[in-house]
Parts: structure tokens; C-alpha cells; sequence
């Protein structure tokens, strides 16, 4: 408002300057209003991001890297080739570095770092992520790189390192994977191997890696309850196998192992009849065989334990279903799940890969719209999220999981001539 702008008294004859008015000019309060116009133009702020200067400033970096420009510390792996680098993107990037640059070490007033257990080639690939945010993980690598970033604490490398190896789990090397995952601390990649050595047992007792696993890890995986053996049998030839190989040293954990299994077994008999061997001419075939005599008689002979779950997600009755229901062998009794989102939409696709189950496209019900929707069933906590869409929409497809990654082959798509999809397509 005009009166906010007006000034009084003596004040009301004089501009910036301190000059009183001359004659013949402006009006004192049109001079006041155009003092405070200009106030509020120069208030006015214009907030200015560039959003190309992040990647401008690291590809600088990058080039004072290479040429060598600027560098305030050498790192110097088993190869004894040095890399000269900048502090600041090494603490930008490592914790370890940053601990090691600030903090009260003898590193801290160095110029020269040696690292001799880790080789060139991964200390040189930690170093080129720090300046590019890329690197590239291989089967090959993937390890040496998950155990160098686990030692320099780069977060994501070793996040990304563990993402890689949960994708390639398999039943023949899950053992070895959770062992490691113990050891560097990676929780998924644990959880997930651990998932796969008690859901798929009977084929991972089955595995070469098998006959290396400790004691205590195997006591620990025949006593889950969660453990997938539909027959103790499969138990018991895991043991049998185990002790086997290498009869000597392990001869002595077989009753251990054996009453971590729900079976009702004569310890006394197979203990006595254990002793009377000689361990040199003990086998496998020898060792199941007093095994199998020292279990007690049964009418219904050996127990079965089934663990898991078989899930019906949806389907169709006049009108799409959007129930969830799960038959629990252990009880024998079905229950309810989290009802499917977005429901209204038929001939999708469902697989699972760990504890999720994947229901992928289909087409709308109402329009015979064909979908690219992803959502996905989380089986241990019940609930549903939206999931990545997928590469095209498509319905009547197959749904398979493999090696980590959800494949949809096939199907079709809402098109002039609905036409067959040729495609096997990642999704």
C-alpha cells in the first residue's frame, strides 16, 4: 500500500542522497515509491542449480587423476605399483580413508599408504569408482572386490558386490556363500543363502561343497524347524555322507548330528555297534546301514516333515479374484493372505524367486488392456508392493525365475492384430 512507501516529517523532503528537492521535480512521494520498488528488486533472489556440475566437477577430478594433477597421496597395493590420488575423494568415498585422514593416525601425516593385501587390479578398480561412481563386478572379481570394499568400507561397492552374488546363488555353492556372508557381514546375501540351504536341502546335501561345511553349521541346519526334507531319509544320508567322508575325524559327531533329526534312534545299540568297527573299513554303505538298525520300529515308519508353503494367488470366478490363500503342510490347513492390489485384470503371469512371489502383467478385465505391472507378494511379512514395470505389456506369458533375475517369455499384446510376442524379455 502507497502509505507503507510515504515518509514523514523532515524525512519526507529528502532521497538517498540527503538533498532536499529541487524545483521542478518529482513529486517527495513518487521518489519514495521508487526507492522501495527498488528495495524489492534487489530482495528478490533467483536460486540457480546446475545440474550438470556434479558429474562436470567428478569428471575434473577424473582428469586431475589421470594426469596426475593435485594428488596428495599415494596408495600402494601387492603389486607395489602406486596410485596417486586425492584425499578429499578418498574420504568422500571410504569411511576407512576419512577415519584415516582426520582422525589422530600415523597415516594421517603420510604421503605414502600400503595396502599389500589387496591386489592392483581391485585396489585400481576401488579407485577408478571413486573418481567415475563406476565399476565393473564379474564372477571372476566379485569376491576379491566385496572383501577389499568390506576392509576400505566402501559401502556401496560391497552392497553392489553382495546384490551380484545373491543373484547367483545356487544350490552348489550356497554353503560356501553363506559362509562368507557370515563373514563379511553381508546380511541379505546370508539370508538368502541360508533360504536356499534349508528350502532346496535335499539337492545341496547332494553338492560337492557339502563335505566341507563345519560341524556346528550342519547341527544348526538339521535342527531348523524350517528345514525342506519331506522325509527324514534325506537327513540321515546327508549325515551318513558327511561322516563318510571323512570317518576318521568325524565318526565321533555322528550321534550329535543324528539327534538334531526327528527320529527315534537306539544310541546305545549304534554306539555298540559303531565300536565293534574298525574305522578304516567304515563306509558309507556300512555306516547307513547301522544307522537304519539302530532306528527303533514304527508302525508308520519315519516321520515326515514338510516345510513348505503353497501359495494361490487370485484367479478368476465371474470376475477376478484378489485372494490370497496359503496351505500350511505342517497343520494342513489353508489361510488367508493379504488380499492382491489392483486385481481387476486377468492371465498374468506368477513365479517366485526367494520370499517373493511376482504377478506380472495380465490384461484389464473391463478395456482387455494389456498390462506391464509388476507387484510383488512378500511371503514373510504378508504384503504387497509395486515392483518395476516391465519392458512391455503382455498377458498368457510364462513367468520363470532364474540365476536372480524374473524372466517373461512369450504371451501376447493388445495390438492391431494381437499378435503371438516372439520375445523372451527381462523383467
Amino acid at each position: 500500500p502507497r502509505s507503507c512507501c510515504r515518509p514523514s516529517g523532515a524525512a519526507q523532503g529528502r532521497l538517498r542522497g540527503g538533498e532536499p528537492p529541487r524545483p521542478g521535480s518529482s513529486p517527495p512521494g513518487g521518489a519514495a515509491m521508487a526507492v522501495c520498488g527498488q528495495e524489492a528488486a534487489e530482495l528478490e533472489v533467483y536460486a540457480y542449480e546446475d545440474p550438470a556440475h556434479p558429474a562436470r566437477l567428478l569428471g575434473a577430478f577424473r582428469g586431475f587423476y589421470l594426469d596426475g594433477l593435485f594428488t596428495d597421496i599415494a596408495l600402494q597395493g601387492a603389486s607395489g605399483v602406486c596410485l596417486r590420488c586425492h584425499r578429499a575423494v578418498l574420504a568422500a568415498c571410504s569411511s576407512y580413508f576419512k577415519a584415516m585422514f582426520t582422525a589422530d593416525m600415523k597415516e594421517k601425516a603420510k604421503s605414502h599408504i600400503r595396502l599389500p593385501e589387496l591386489s592392483h587390479a581391485v585396489l585400481e578398480a576401488l579407485v577408478n569408482y571413486a573418481y567415475t561412481s563406476q565399476i565393473q563386478i564379474t564372477k571372476r572379481n566379485v569376491q576379491s572386490l566385496l572383501q577389499a570394499a568390506d576392509l576400505l568400507q566402501f559401502a556401496s561397492v560391497k552392497k553392489a558386490c553382495e546384490q551380484f552374488l545373491v543373484r547367483h546363488l545356487d544350490t552348489d555353492n550356497c554353503i560356501g556363500m553363506h559362509a562368507f556372508a557370515e563373514y563379511h557381514n553381508c546380511s541379505e546375501l546370508e539370508k538368502e543363502a541360508r533360504r536356499m540351504l534349508l528350502w532346496q536341502f535335499e539337492d545341496v546335501w547332494k553338492q560337492e561343497e557339502f563335505l566341507d561345511i563345519g560341524k556346528e553349521k550342519l547341527a544348526f541346519i538339521l535342527s531348523r524347524e524350517n528345514l525342506n526334507v519331506w522325509k527324514e531319509e534325506a537327513a540321515i544320508e546327508a549325515v551318513v555322507k558327511w561322516v563318510a567322508h571323512n570317518v576318521e575325524e568325524r565318526i565321533e559327531d555322528i550321534y550329535e548330528l543324528l539327534s538334531c533329526i526327528q527320529i527315534d534312534l537306539d544310541n546305545v545299540y549304534l554306539r555298540s555297534a559303531l565300536s565293534l568297527q574298525k574305522k578304516c573299513r567304515l563306509n558309507d554303505n556300512k555306516i547307513r546301514s547301522l544307522v537304519y538298525n539302530a532306528l527303533n520300529p514304527s508302525p508308520k515308519g519315519l516321520s515326515k516333515r514338510p516345510t513348505a508353503a503353497m501359495y494361490v494367488i487370485g484367479g478368476y470366478y465371474w470376475h477376478p479374484l484378489s485372494e490370497v490363500h496359503v496351505w500350511d503342510p505342517l497343520t494342513n490347513t489353508w489361510v488367508q493372505g493379504t488380499d492382491m492390489p489392483d486385481h481387476t485384470r486377468e492371465s498374468y503371469g506368477v513365479t517366485n524367486l526367494g520370499p517373493d512371489i511376482y504377478v506380472t502383467g495380465g490384461y484389464r478385465t473391463e478395456s482387455i488392456e494389456a498390462l506391464d505391472t509388476v507387484w510383488i507378494y512378500n511371503s514373510e511379512r504378508d504384503e504387497w508392493t509395486e515392483g518395476c514395470p516391465m519392458l512391455d505389456a503382455r498377458y498368457y506369458h510364462c513367468a520363470v525365475s532364474l540365476s536372480g533375475c524374473i524372466y517373461a517369455l512369450g504371451g501376447y499384446r493388445q495390438g492391431p492384430n494381437c499378435c503371438k510376442h516372439p520375445n523372451a524379455v527381462l523383467g
